[in-house]
Parts: structure tokens; sequence; C-alpha cells
């Protein structure tokens, strides 16, 4: 049997080996993490502790001070909005528990903690998140990252968004995690959006409570799309457990989830390419193009990401470019997953017009070489008619490379 993974938050140190005890006792629970809640909040070090468990259920013992024992609640209810809490503490009158109800708290146990009410409760989240689990599987999460700006990730992300909803007629999130210049909106012809990201007179925050109500549906296409910001709150960003808590809650309402990122590595990308199953990394056949993809990749490395996680995507290509794909994938000692051909004057026209290419149909070579890229994805066949191999252009095979320079990449 495959155990909850528990964080144990207390209000006093002495409580310490008391719960070590009681959950010792559960075959189905086993102990991550504890934590002292004497700071009445946590920092961002420990937030991104938490996350890195993927924590399943907080058991949290409630300080004497009510105002204490919320804001303990409250952090975590936004921070980490589909994990359950359990409560333990003194008895409380009724509208305290209904606060506490409201922020997550799914069993409150009074104080002493006995070794059956708690075996119990946590058997009662147990099965929840097991039918849960079996009800639904969790959706796709497909990341566009681009090796440096202008690489055109948003209007590939937007396009394949499309053309994956209309292959596979299931439900389909584009999500915007550019918090500046995003606008993937725009892409979408949509005039007015909602953002995630709320403005109080003290501060800013991501608001995981209102997810719904900021998501806007794109009926032509089908898609459903989620923005963060509308760029004017430069100065915040969400923490890592809270990009990985919102992705993970939207992953039960949704079969395929695309996240278009900027090209830095922040909080918010590192936080999306970290749960994505596929990241797709997207790069242009020049050597600026290909020689920071080469650092990317390092950096992907080092972050632990598997070579079968990444695809790399080289937008703009044509049979015309003088650097060649077989001697890009030689520099990069990898295969190109995907060629996207250069038709700039097409994706300005549907940008302008707040079309994404791919809802016109699969006419226009552009258009149909998204299709084909999201067939490939999706491991279907589009059609029997030939293909150019990646998606774009046919090329004719070339023993020398036009670049000489590209060996210098090699070292």
């Amino acid at each position: 049997m495959e155990k909850i993974r528990t964080i144990v938050i207390l209000s006093e140190e002495r409580f310490r080996k008391e719960y070590r005890h009681l959950l010792g006792k559960l075959d189905f629970a086993r102990i991550e993490l504890e934590l002292s809640n004497s700071q009445n909040s946590f920092g961002d070090e420990v937030i991104e502790e938490i996350s890195n468990i993927e924590p399943e259920l907080f058991l949290v013992d409630l300080p004497k001070e009510r105002s204490d024992g919320l804001r303990i609640l409250s952090q975590l209810h936004r921070q980490f909005l589909n994990i359950p809490i359990l409560a333990t503490g003194d008895s409380y009158d009724s509208m305290f528990l209904i606060e506490i109800m409201r922020l997550g708290v799914k069993e409150f146990l009074p104080r002493p903690l006995g070794a059956e009410p708690l075996k119990e409760a946590c058997h009662r989240v147990y099965r929840s998140m097991r039918s849960q689990a079996k009800e639904k599987h969790p959706a796709t999460i497909l990341s566009f990252f681009g090796s440096q700006g202008g690489s055109g990730s948003t209007s590939i992300a937007t396009n394949v968004a499309v053309s994956l909803s209309k292959l596979s007629k299931k439900k389909v999130l584009i999500v915007d995690l550019d918090t500046e210049l995003g606008d993937v909106a725009g892409f979408f012809g949509v005039k007015e959006n909602k953002y995630l990201i709320q403005t109080s007179p003290e501060h800013a925050y991501l608001d995981l409570r209102h997810i719904s109500g900021a998501i806007v549906g794109h009926e032509k296409s089908n898609v459903d799309l989620l923005s963060l910001s509308d760029g004017s709150m430069h100065r915040y960003q969400p923490s890592i457990g809270e990009i990985k808590t919102l992705l993970n809650s939207l992953q039960n309402d949704y079969d395929y989830i695309l996240l278009d990122t900027n090209n830095i590595f922040e909080d918010t990308s590192v936080a999306a390419l970290d749960v994505s199953h596929i990241i797709f990394l997207i790069s242009k056949c020049s050597l600026p193009g290909i020689r920071n993809t080469q650092r990317v990749l390092h950096l992907f490395d080092r972050l632990g990401y598997s070579k079968s996680k990444v695809r790399v995507v080289i937008n703009r290509y044509s049979s015309t470019d003088e650097i060649r794909l077989n001697n890009v994938e030689k520099v990069l000692k990898c295969d190109v997953f995907w060629s996207v051909p250069n038709d700039f004057k097409s994706i300005i026209q549907s940008i302008q017009a707040g079309e994404p290419l791919t809802q016109q149909g699969r006419t226009i070579p552009l258009a149909r070489s998204f299709y084909e890229m999201s067939a490939r994805v999706l491991n279907i066949q589009l059609d029997k008619t030939p293909k150019a191999p990646r998606g774009g252009s046919m090329v004719p095979a070339t023993k020398t490379p036009h670049f000489i320079t590209l060996d210098l990449l090699k070292s």
C-alpha cells in the first residue's frame, strides 16, 4: 500500500514525539517533514521545500492564539490549494470551526489527540484521494520554452493548443505564465481578458481560490485560456510552490495543459518545467539560436531533466537555410523533434487577426505543420499523404555543413 506523504506542523516542540508515535501506527501514512509554526508564517525557502516533497496531507497542530492558526492555514490553503489539511487543537466554537473549514481543513480533531480518531480521519482522506485518482487521469503538461527572445514560442504554443484540441477532441487549456510580456490572449483575439494575480492595497498575490473565475473560454477553438498577469505588477513573481499547486489543481479538469513560459530561468518558469511531461525547446536555425539552445540544454541537464523529456523544435526553418537540420543535431547531440516551416507573412496575419492559424484548418502549409506536430505528440497518423521529415519543407541531405563555424560550438 502506497503511503500518504504527510507534513506535520507543530505549534509546540513538546508535541513532536506524540505525533511521531501516533502516525507511526498508521500503515498508510508517512511523515516526510516536520515544521514548527512558531513564526506563524513560512518563508519562500520553506514553501519550496514543502513543494519539492509534493505532500498529500498536512497535519496542523493549531496554536493557542486563533489568529496565528488562521494565518498558517490561510498560507497553506493559498499555496497548496488541493492538499487536504487535518487540524488538531483545543476545543473551539462553531464559528471558528467553519472558518478553518473554509481554509482547507477537512477534519478537526480536538486535543488530546487519540490514535483511533486520527486513524479514522486519515483513512477517510486516504479513501477520498484514491477514489479521485481513479476517476480521472491527470492532464499531460506540455511547456514551451524559447532558447532566446523572439523564438516564436507563443505562436507555436497557441497553434499547437488549437490543433491538439481539434485532433484529440479533449479538454485543452493554455496557461500564459509570462507575468510581464505575456500575450496568449491576444493571439486568440480576446479583448476582455481575466487574470489570476490580484492586487490589494498592501500587495499583489496569486489568488488560487478563484482559478475558475480567471479562465476564459475561447468558443471558436474550444481551448480555455488562463493568464497570470496583465504585466502591470512587475515586482511580484509567484513562488515555485504557488505555481506547482496551481498546475496540480488544474490537472484534474483538463486532458492537456500547455504552458507558455518566458525564456528566463526564474521561479515561475522552473516550476512549470519541473512539472511538465514534455518540454518543447524552441530555437532558430542560426548560430546565436543554436548556441543559446546548447546553453539551455546544459541547464536542463543540471536541473535533472531527462533527455526524453526535452523536444527541440526549430522554428521558421527553410530549405534554403545555410545551416541544415542534420548539422544542428550533430552540434546539439540530440534529434530535432520538429521543424516549423518559415511563413512569416501567414503567422503575422493570424496574430493581427487574433485567430490562430490552425483554427482556419490545414490548407495552409504552416498550419498543416502544426497539425502534424500535434499528431506526433498524440501518437496518431494525421492522414496517408506524404509529409516532410520533422514537419518542415523537404530538405535534401548534405554531407558538408554550409557553416563550418558550427564546429566551434562542439567544443
